[in-house]
C-alpha cells in the first residue's frame, strides 16, 4: 500500500517555504504578544519561544536550499519539539492533540513513509510522556494517538485516491513526454536530413554545371578532333601520294631513270611502297572511324546477296591463301535470303575478318559460313590460327588494340579493322562477337537483320463494319505496345534527302514523296508530325512552300535547300574522283575509262611536286601524253582558252580559285564545257554530309506573335547546339 511512484510522490509534495513563512509569522506574533505581557519572566519565555521559531525557520530555509530531505525532517522534529515544549511549559494536555500536525506535514512534505515514521515516533514519545509525567492523563494520550493515526489513515486514503487518478494521467504524460522527445529527435534528424539534402543539391548543381561545361569542352574537342583528323589526313595524303607514286614508277619503269635497278634497291623500294600503302590504309580507317563517331557516315541500304559479298572478299585474299597454302571452305546455302544492308560496308566487314584470319593462320584453313536464324543471318569466319587470349578477347574490338602477345604485333595492321567492323555491324542494328581457344583457332561471328520492320500495308478501315456489334474484350491483350516513332513526311523533288536521313531510320519513321500532290495524298491515309520540304533551287522554294501549306494546313512544314549530293554532282560534272595517294595504274585506268581519245592533258595543282609526279606518270612509255601544267584555276582557264586540252586533271584545294569554282566557270563556257575532268585530291568529298543554307518553317493558319517568339527562342537554342546532338 505504501509503494508509490517516486516521481508522482515528489510532484504531490508542497514546498517547505510556506511552513518556514508560517514559523516566521508565528515568531512575530509571539514577539508582539510578549510586549503586551506585564510579567517579565513570562515575557522572556515567550520571546525565547519566538526566537526559537526564528532560528528554526532560518535553519530549515538553509537546509532546504542544500539538502532537501534533511530540512524537511528538521521541520517535523522542530514542530514536535515545539508542541512538547508548549505542553511542558503550559501544562495543557490538549496541546498534545496538535501532534496530528507533524503527521499531516510529513505526508505533504516528504511522503507516506515519512508519515508512518512520524506517527510511530510520536506514538512512542506520547507513551514515554504518559509513563514519566503524572500530569498527562490517559484520556489525553488516547485522544492524541487517535488523532495521529486517524490522520495517518486519512493521508493514506487520500494518497491512494490521488494515485489511482493520477497514475493513468502520469502514464499518458510520460507517453506524451516520450513522444515529444522522439518528435524532437525526429525533427532534429529531419532538419539534418534537409540540411544534407540542401548540401547534396548544391553539390549536384555544381556538378551539373561542371558536367555541362565539360560536355561543351568534350563537344568542342570532338569538333577539333574531326577537323584535326581531316587536316592531318589531307596533309598526309599529299606526301604519301608522292612517295607511293615515285616508288611505283621506280619499280615499274626503272628505264626512265637511266637503267635497271639492283635487286637490293628494288627490295628496299618494295618495303617503302608496302609501308606507305599500309599508312594510307590506316589514314582511311581513321577517317572512317571518325565519321562513324560524329554520325557523318551514311548507309546506302539495298537488298544484297551476301554470297556475292563473300565471293568478292575471297577473290581479294585468294593470293594470300595460295601463298600460305591454306584451305578455304565456303558454306553458303543456295537459298540464303537477301539482306537489306549497305553492300560496301558489309563487304568491308567480311574482307577485314577474312584478311585477319589469313594473316594469323600459318597452317590449316579458313571457313566462311552464313546461316539464316529467324529474322537474322549469322556470318562466321573461322580459322585454325593461334587463337586469342581471354584477356584480349574482352577488348579486341577497341580502336588501335592489337593484342598483348607478340604474335599480334608481329603481324602488322593498324588495330582499327575490328573496331570499324563492330561500328559497321552495329549501324545495321547487328551484333558482332568471337569465340576462341588459344592454340586451336578463332571464330568471328556477326549477325544482321534480314530486313527492316515493314509498315502496315492496310489501313484500319478493313476492321470497321456497320453491321459489327461492339463488345468488350474478355481479357486484356498480353502483347506489349510497340514503341512509337515520330513520323516525318519528306517532300523532295530531287530525291536526295531521303537517303541522307537513313542513319536516323531507327529512331524516326520517314515517308518519301516527290511533290506536293503526292505528299497530300500520303497525308490523307497517314499522319505525320512534320513535313520536310526540299528543293535544289531557291526560286522554287517559296512557291512550293505556299502550295504545300495551302494543301495541308494542319501540319507544320520545315523547308530547306539541300544541294545535290556530291556523288551525283560528280557523275554529272566530272569523269572520276581519285583520292590521294594515286598510283600510275589508278591514273591510267581512270583516263582509259574516259569515253573519248586523250592526247593533251592539263594538270591543275598548286603543288609543284605533284605536277612533277603526275607528269612522270603520264610520260613514261611510248603511249605518253602531251602534258601542260597550271598552278591555279584562273591560270588553268586561261591555258584552256589558248590551247584546249582533251582532259583536265584537277586538284580541289587551290589558292584564288578552288577546284569547284573552276569547274563551275568551265561549265559556263560553251567552248570548254565538254572537256572531261578527273579530280585528284586529298579530300574525300564524297563523304561530306549535306547541308542547307536556309531553314523555313510554317503552318497553314500562320503563327501568332507569342508562338513566333517562342519558336524563335527554341530554334535559336537548337541551332547553337553541336551537330548530331539532337537525335
Amino acid at each position: 500500500m505504501l509503494k508509490t511512484h517516486p516521481v508522482i510522490a515528489a510532484d504531490l509534495r508542497i514546498s517547505p517555504r510556506w511552513i518556514t513563512a508560517m514559523l516566521v509569522i508565528s515568531g512575530l506574533i509571539l514577539t508582539l504578544l510578549s510586549d503586551m505581557q506585564s510579567d517579565l519572566g513570562y515575557k522572556i519565555q515567550i520571546r525565547l519561544f519566538g526566537l526559537l521559531l526564528y532560528g528554526g525557520a532560518i535553519t530549515i530555509w538553509l537546509l532546504d536550499r542544500n539538502k532537501f530531505e534533511l530540512g524537511r525532517w528538521l521541520m517535523l522534529i522542530l514542530l514536535i519539539a515545539l508542541i512538547y515544549l508548549g505542553f511542558y511549559r503550559l501544562k495543557v494536555p490538549e496541546i498534545l492533540f496538535l501532534m496530528i500536525l507533524p503527521t499531516t506535514l510529513a505526508a505533504v512534505l516528504i511522503g507516506l513513509r515519512a508519515t508512518l515514521i512520524t506517527a510511530i515516533g510520536e506514538t512512542i514519545l506520547l507513551l514515554l510522556l504518559s509513563y514519566t509525567m503524572t500530569a498527562l492523563n490517559p484520556a489525553s494520550t488516547v485522544i492524541a494517538l487517535i488523532g495521529i493515526w486517524g490522520m495517518f489513515g486519512l493521508m493514506l486514503a487520500l494518497y491512494h485516491c490521488i494515485y489511482q487518478n493520477i497514475t493513468p494521467l502520469w502514464e499518458h504524460f510520460q507517453h506524451a513526454q516520450n513522444a515529444l522527445t522522439e518528435a524532437h529527435t525526429r525533427k532534429a534528424e529531419l532538419e539534418q536530413a534537409l540540411d544534407d539534402l540542401a548540401h547534396a543539391n548544391r553539390e549536384l548543381t555544381m556538378l551539373s554545371e561542371k558536367l555541362a561545361a565539360m560536355r561543351l569542352v568534350a563537344e568542342e574537342a570532338q569538333k577539333t578532333k574531326g577537323a584535326f583528323v581531316a587536316k592531318v589526313s589531307h596533309e598526309f595524303r599529299t606526301p604519301l601520294n608522292m612517295i607511293i607514286g615515285l616508288t611505283d614508277l621506280l619499280m615499274s619503269k626503272p628505264a626512265i631513270y637511266g637503267g635497271q635497278l639492283s635487286p637490293a634497291l628494288l627490295e628496299d623500294l618494295s618495303i617503302v611502297h608496302r609501308n606507305c600503302e599500309h599508312l594510307s590504309k590506316m589514314i582511311n580507317d581513321v577517317l572512317d572511324l571518325s565519321r562513324i563517331e560524329v554520325g557523318h557516315l551514311t548507309l546506302h541500304r539495298e537488298w544484297v546477296n551476301l554470297a556475292e559479298c563473300v565471293d568478292s572478299a575471297v577473290i581479294i585474299v585468294r593470293p594470300m591463301l595460295e601463298k600460305k597454302k591454306l584451305d578455304l571452305r565456303l558454306m553458303i546455302p543456295e537459298d540464303l535470303p537477301a539482306v537489306y544492308c549497305d553492300q560496301t560496308r558489309i563487304r568491308q566487314v567480311i574482307l577485314n575478318l577474312v584478311s585477319n584470319a589469313v594473316r594469323f593462320t600459318d597452317r590449316g584453313g579458313i571457313t566462311v559460313q552464313a546461316l539464316p536464324q529467324y529474322h537474322h543471318i549469322i556470318v562466321s569466319v573461322a580459322d585454325t590460327g593461334p587463337g586469342i587470349l581471354p584477356k584480349d578477347a574482352d577488348i579486341i574490338f577497341e580502336p588501335f588494340y592489337q593484342g598483348a602477345s607478340e604474335l599480334w604485333r608481329d603481324q602488322g595492321g593498324s588495330g582499327l579493322g575490328l573496331s570499324i567492323c563492330k561500328q559497321f555491324v552495329e549501324l545495321h542494328n547487328g551484333e558482332i562477337w568471337l569465340e576462341s581457344e588459344p592454340g586451336l583457332g578463332t571464330t568471328f561471328f556477326f549477325k544482321l537483320p534480314i530486313s527492316p520492320p515493314l509498315p502496315p500495308q492496310a489501313g484500319p478501315g478493313r476492321w470497321i463494319s456497320e453491321n459489327r456489334i461492339r463488345s468488350e474484350r474478355s481479357a486484356k491483350s498480353r502483347i506489349s505496345p510497340l514503341p512509337l516513332k515520330q513520323r516525318i513526311l519528306i517532300c523532295d523533288e530531287t530525291g536526295n534527302l531521303y537517303p541522307s536521313l537513313a542513319p536516323y531510320a531507327d529512331e524516326l519513321e520517314f515517308i518519301d514523296t516527290r511533290n506536293p500532290a503526292q505528299a497530300t495524298q500520303e497525308l490523307r491515309t497517314k499522319t505525320a508530325d512534320v513535313v520536310m520540304l526540299n528543293t535544289d533551287s531557291a526560286d522554287n522554294l517559296w512557291p512550293l512552300l505556299k502550295q504545300l501549306g495551302t494543301a495541308i494546313p494542319d501540319t507544320p512544314i520545315i523547308a530547306g535547300l539541300f544541294a545535290t549530293p556530291i556523288n551525283q554532282k560528280l557523275k554529272a560534272d566530272v569523269a572520276d574522283y581519285l583520292v590521294k595517294p594515286v598510283t600510275r595504274t589508278d591514273l591510267i585506268e581512270a583516263i582509259t575509262a574516259v569515253d573519248r581519245p586523250v592526247k593533251k592533258v592539263l594538270i591543275v595543282d598548286d603543288d609543284p611536286d605533284v605536277q612533277v609526279l603526275i607528269t612522270r606518270m603520264l610520260t613514261t612509255d611510248e603511249n605518253s601524253f602531251e602534258v601542260t601544267v597550271a598552278s591555279n584555276g584562273l591560270q588553268a582557264l586561261d591555258e584552256l582558252r589558248c590551247q584546249p586540252a582533251d582532259l583536265i586533271l584537277m586538284d580541289i584545294a587551290m589558292p584564288d580559285l578552288d577546284g569547284w569554282q573552276m569547274l563551275e566557270l568551265k561549265n559556263q563556257d560553251e567552248t570548254l564545257r565538254d572537256i572531261p575532268v578527273i579530280i585528284i585530291s586529298a579530300q574525300d568529298a564524297t563523304h561530306q554530309p549535306p547541308t542547307s543554307p536556309v531553314l523555313l518553317a510554317t503552318i497553314g493558319p500562320g503563327l501568332s506573335i507569342g508562338k513566333f517568339l517562342r519558336c524563335s527562342l527554341e530554334l535559336s537554342s537548337l541551332m547553337l547546339q553541336p551537330a548530331d546532338s539532337l537525335i
